[in-house]
């Protein structure tokens, strides 16, 4: 009797256990596939064939409740590590999320973590790209971008540095 309940569970786990979708390496278990055949399409153009698919999701990144946007973040392979970049799609257009001349949304030598958004009242949102870097003296650290919508792009407002708790 037992071995059978053990049995129905493990069933009931694997048919209500979501599909994995090992396109992208940051989970997101909730984005639609169109928006991720969208996404993987965005890499391939933008990063070209060797990119990879690190991230992606519908947001409200203009206008809190209004979910127009999809961030796309890539990362290319570079000697030494992996170099990533970011763009929104919204609206048949393209607006990058660079932090540097390059085009990079995170400086070389970074590694993304994650991704947030804060909503403040009468402003766009800010976009927040969150990382890890290793700095010789201090050890390692988290790196915060922010970007905001100013009406054309998504501008660099702040970036910060912060050391990770223990």
């Amino acid at each position: 009797m037992y071995r059978i309940m053990i049995l129905i569970l493990a069933g009931l786990l694997m048919v209500s256990a979501p599909v994995a979708v090992t396109a992208q390496l940051a989970s997101n278990p909730k984005i639609s596939p169109p928006d991720l055949q969208a996404a993987q399409a965005e890499t391939r153009e933008s990063g070209g064939a060797n990119a990879e698919l690190i991230y992606a999701k519908r947001l409200d990144a203009v206008q809190k409740g209004v979910f127009d946007s999809l961030i796309v973040i890539y990362a290319k392979s570079v000697k030494g590590g992996k170099d990533y970049f970011a763009l929104i799609q919204r609206e048949g257009k393209k607006y990058p999320l660079a932090f540097d001349k390059g085009g990079q949304a995170l400086r070389s030598g970074d590694n993304f973590l994650r991704m947030g958004l804060k909503h403040e009242e009468g402003k766009s949102p800010i976009l927040r790209l969150i990382a890890a870097t290793t700095d010789p003296k201090q050890g390692e650290k988290q790196r915060n971008v922010d970007f905001r919508f100013n009406g054309t792009d998504f501008a660099v407002e702040s970036q910060s540095l912060t050391q990770v708790a223990k």
